[in-house]
Formats: C-alpha cells, structure tokens, sequence
C-alpha cells in the first residue's frame, strides 16, 4: 500500500533551482510532486483510523485545521487493514524521498496527521524563520513532506505566493520542499468537505543546537501555542482569528 520504488523520472518539479534566499543552509530549492505515493486502497483505511480516535485530534496549528500524533505499533491499525508497523514504514519512506530529492541525508523531527474543516486556512507563513529568513524556533523544520490522502474537497489549494505557484495536490501524492522564507506557502480556504494529509518534518542528519539555543525556543514554542490556543477558542464560537 506504500510505493515500492521511488522512481525520479516520474516527478514532478514545480520549482528547481539555486536557492539564494534563507539562512539556514538550504542550497537547492526544489518543490516537487511525487505521484501514487500510496495506494488508493489505503487512504480510505488511513481517513477511518484517524476518524475512529476523533478524540485525539489536538491543537490547530492553522485556523479551522487539527493534528493527531500517531502510535506506532497500534493494534487498532488491525482492525482498518493496516499492518502494525504501517506508519512506521511510512515514516522510512518520507525519509527515503526527501533525501532523493535533496542528495542529503536527512533526520526526522515530526510526523503527524492533519485534517482541514470548512473555513480553514493557513496563511502564507515559513515553517522555520521569518520573512526575513531569520531562524525561529522551528529552524529544525527544513524540509516539509506532505502526503495528500484525499481531493474531494473545495478549496484548499497549496500556495506559494513569492512563485505565482498554486495547485490542488493530486490525492496519493506527497508534496516535499524547503519550508523556509525560499518558500512562503499557504493552504487556501476549504469551502467543501474535509481535506486530510499527513504532515513529517525533516532537519539535516548532522546538525547540532547549543543548549542556549534550545532555551530560547521554549519561550518562542510557548507564545505560539498560546496563539493555537486563541485560535481553537475562536474557531469553537464559529469566529474568525488568524
């Protein structure tokens, strides 16, 4: 149910090229498609998992959006045809991808489920810096890699600004590209259904953080989960924060 062999002449690139922006030692900047990433079969058995644990979707990280951290090993995945190490070996096969695309090797950070309602969006943000292409706290984010399970929702495209680039990624397909300032993106409004993917994040093999820096993350990651919590506060009433 997870592409066997990851083939490079089926991608496709919608931006690659040098990168000259950021700061964080990003030399190529390349967003790239890679198509059938999944079987169609397993996406409706991962969507049910998900839906059956409903009491786990967490904090939105963007407006009218919800995440779900994922169990290896859970004997529930049985029970929707999934194999026990399923997400494991997905997980692998993130890794095995974004080095391919980046002839570099890579370490993981973060892997988690997502779900857009009706009314979410994201604005254009970097997943690692500022505009300016100043790291933040999440400097460790310098690779994305998203796996669209489904596309029969409206709205909900992936947009980057800076590139005059927008699409509705295929469903199946996994979206891999620098998420710093070399890439502002944004997800676009869903006005119909639930849009769902699978979200890892990915920092180079050998890179090293001093103890300082690690403590100054924690007052930055403080502010921005007090401003998720603003947001789902305000997403429950039905309003608007952004």
């Amino acid at each position: 149910m997870i592409i066997e062999k990851i083939d490079p002449s089926l991608f496709n690139y919608f931006k690659n090229e040098p990168n000259d922006k950021g700061l964080l030692g990003i030399t190529h900047n390349k967003i790239v498609d890679i198509p059938n990433f999944i079987s169609k079969e397993a996406s409706p058995k991962m969507i049910a998992y998900f839906e059956s644990m409903a009491e786990k979707w967490g904090d939105i990280a963007f407006y009218g959006s919800s995440g779900m951290g994922l169990m290896s090993n859970d004997p529930q995945l049985n029970n929707f045809g999934l194999s026990l190490s399923f997400f494991n070996d997905l997980r692998e096969k993130f890794k095995e991808a974004v080095e391919l695309v980046f002839e570099r090797k890579v370490k993981a950070n973060t892997s988690h489920a997502q779900k857009w309602d009706v009314g979410g969006f994201a604005n254009p943000h970097s997943d690692n810096s500022d505009f300016d292409g100043n790291p933040n706290a999440f400097e460790i984010n310098k690779y994305v890699a998203i796996l669209y399970l489904n596309d029969n929702y409206e709205g909900g495209n992936l947009y980057f600004p800076d590139h005059n680039i927008e699409f509705k990624p295929p469903a199946y397909s996994l979206i891999v590209f620098p998420g710093g300032v070399e890439n502002i993106h944004g997800v676009s409004e869903i006005t119909k259904g639930t849009r769902y993917t699978m979200v890892s994040f990915w920092d180079f093999e050998e890179a090293e953080y001093s103890d300082e820096r690690q403590l100054e993350w924690e007052d930055e990651i403080k502010k921005v989960r007090e401003f998720q919590a603003k947001q789902k506060e305000e997403w429950s009433k039905g309003n608007k924060f952004a």
